[in-house]
């Protein structure tokens, strides 16, 4: 029997919920206007058995008039750090789905918080989620001390400054919330506990490797750097690399990482010159032409203050990645916040693009995410997963925030 939602499309808390416990439910959408990688194109779509399809099924349960309203995929945030490590996890876990963020990444993190939070996601009405666990680096190098002080029950950064002798002789988190890498034997020797925590990416640190790779709150020499890579695509794990100088993306770029979790100059405080950050044009070339994701993470550099000199950069910065077109993601590495600090940043430049903005939320950053999932598209034979929004977002790309509703796998997310 065909049901007919109402014209307001509201529905009662009861009725979605009603119809998330029936995913086998057939769907006509009809009268949206739907994302089609560059704008919107108006259509009907149906939904069976979880998937998209322009073909109407034997049976359809309900007609849902979309009257009008943007359909695009739902958003991504490559580089999640709220829902890990975090006391107010699930708040945050609701915030990202209320927003249509419905794929995490999770680079840095400990056991205890992947635990925590594993049982709140991967299910119907919350996102889906990749844990890198503990970050790859160099003995005493960066993230040693993000993880070994607060086990010390040492958190302010003088603190931190005063007992960090004490500090770096503490091992309680290695193994957990990051791994020391210094030689093939402790590659080897580590390469089965990492594996044995079940990563479904592995996060690796290129600090100024050339001149500084190995040492203490540095990260990876290049060697090493070149045998965990080599470990981790045998184990079809992608690998993602933060990296502090334009040399580490070349380096990370020779290495064949599937993703940079930042760029250099991402948290420059605006001394000193912004060109020894910059990405030459052949360096931009080489990561269009290799599809290699990057995640900018340059709301890192906010302050109360504001910084003329650091958004002119990150702007300019930004505009070549789009010009080139290089396959920009959104991460956000924000402790308390979902992936909006990074967009309203962007935002905050001036003259982004809407179009590039759109297919970075809603296509590159879910399929960087989840590679080998069809979703990110509005195509035949991929995930029923999408928002509806009263707004075009290329008029104001704030806009794919707010959702009319939502669909998940096939099922309404209430």
């Amino acid at each position: 029997m065909k049901r007919t939602l109402l014209p307001c499309l509201v529905l009662t808390l009861t009725s979605f919920a009603a119809l998330a416990q029936t995913p086998s439910r057939t769907y006509e959408l009809k009268n949206g206007n739907w994302y089609n990688g560059k704008d919107f194109t108006p259509g009907t779509w149906y939904v069976a058995n979880g998937v998209l399809s322009r073909k109407a099924p034997a049976r359809v349960d309900s007609v849902v008039d979309l009257l009008g309203r943007y359909v695009t995929p739902p958003m991504g945030d490559a580089f999640c750090s709220s829902v890990t490590d975090n006391p107010s996890a699930s708040k945050v876990i609701n915030l990202y789905a209320e927003e249509g963020t419905f794929y995490l990444q999770m680079l840095s993190h400990t056991q205890e918080g992947r635990s925590k939070v594993q049982p709140l996601l991967n299910k119907a009405g919350a996102p889906d989620a990749v844990f890198a666990n503990g970050g790859l680096t160099c003995n005493l190098g960066y993230p040693f001390v993000k993880y070994e002080a607060p086990a010390q029950g040492i958190r302010t950064p003088e603190m931190i400054a005063q007992r960090y002798d004490f500090i770096k002789q503490q091992r309680k988190m290695l193994g957990n919330g990051y791994w020391f890498i210094d030689n093939k034997d402790s590659l080897n020797k580590a390469w089965p506990k990492i594996i044995g925590q079940k990563p479904g990416a592995i996060s690796i640190y290129l600090l100024d490797a050339q001149n500084s790779g190995g040492k203490e709150n540095k990260g990876l020499t290049a060697d090493m750097a070149k045998a965990i890579v080599k470990k981790a695509h045998k184990a079809k794990l992608q690998v993602w690399v933060h990296v502090a100088t334009p040399d580490d993306v070349r380096l990370g770029l020779k290495l064949g990482v599937d993703g940079f979790a930042n760029l250099p100059g991402h948290n420059w405080d605006g001394t000193g010159d912004s060109k020894k950050f910059e990405l030459t044009d052949a360096d931009l070339k080489q990561l269009a032409k290799k599809k290699t994701a990057v995640i900018t993470l340059f709301s890192h550099a906010q302050s109360a203050a504001p910084r003329p000199a650091v958004q002119e950069f990150h702007a300019k910065a930004l505009q070549r990645l789009f010009d080139n077109n290089v396959n920009v993601v959104l991460g956000s590495d924000d402790p308390q916040r979902t992936g909006r600090a990074e967009l309203n940043y962007w935002h905050i430049l001036g003259n982004l693009d809407a179009r590039n903005t759109l297919k970075v939320l809603c296509e590159n950053t879910p399929r960087a995410i989840f590679p080998k999932r069809k979703i990110g598209r509005i195509e035949e034979g991929y995930e029923a997963s999408f928002l509806v929004l009263s707004d075009n977002p290329l008029t104001n790309i704030l806009k794919v925030r707010a959702s009319a509703f939502k669909m998940k796998n096939g099922q309404w997310v209430k």
